[in-house]
């Protein structure tokens, strides 16, 4: 289980943003699953003006109301600084938002990096009001921090 506070209001607003666009679009505009979001790139700013995340795909299909697909999911989550260092990443190959349950799932592969630890794995889930990403099978941690005396 990774928790990661910073994915969270980028994993959000991705949710919202893909879910009813007809509204905002106008009244006759339909969203059709056989017509997808070819390579989008959906970045966030702060309210300075410094990059906060950055999440891109290969393809995204609203699919209902309770499922977006994506494919080549990456998140890219920022310092939110002037140095607009990533902190965190997160890559997938593949990924269904559950907008209703504020959940998103993959039968595939993840990778979380930061510069603490990197996790792979797969058939991942990551649940927003858990603020959670769980990774069930494969599971692969790799810490990049000195463990003084863990064995003592």
């Amino acid at each position: 289980m990774v928790n990661d506070l910073r994915v969270i209001p980028a994993l959000r607003f991705f949710i919202l943003l893909l879910t009813p666009l007809a509204g905002a679009i106008g009244a006759t505009t339909q969203i059709s699953g056989n017509r997808p979001i070819i390579n989008f790139s959906l970045p966030h700013f702060t309210p300075e003006g410094y990059r906060a995340w950055l999440v891109r795909g290969s393809e995204a299909r609203y699919l209902n109301p309770n499922h977006i697909a994506v494919q080549e999911l990456t998140l890219s989550i920022f310092s939110g600084q002037a140095d607009e260092k990533v902190q965190t990443m997160i890559l997938s190959p593949r990924a269904a938002i559950q907008p209703t349950e504020a959940v998103i799932t993959g039968p595939q592969t993840i990778r979380v990096i930061n510069d603490e630890f990197e996790a792979t794995g797969s058939d991942w889930r990551y649940a927003y009001k858990e603020h959670q990403v769980t990774i069930a099978q494969n599971v692969r941690v790799i810490f990049h921090a000195e463990f003084k005396e863990i064995l003592k």
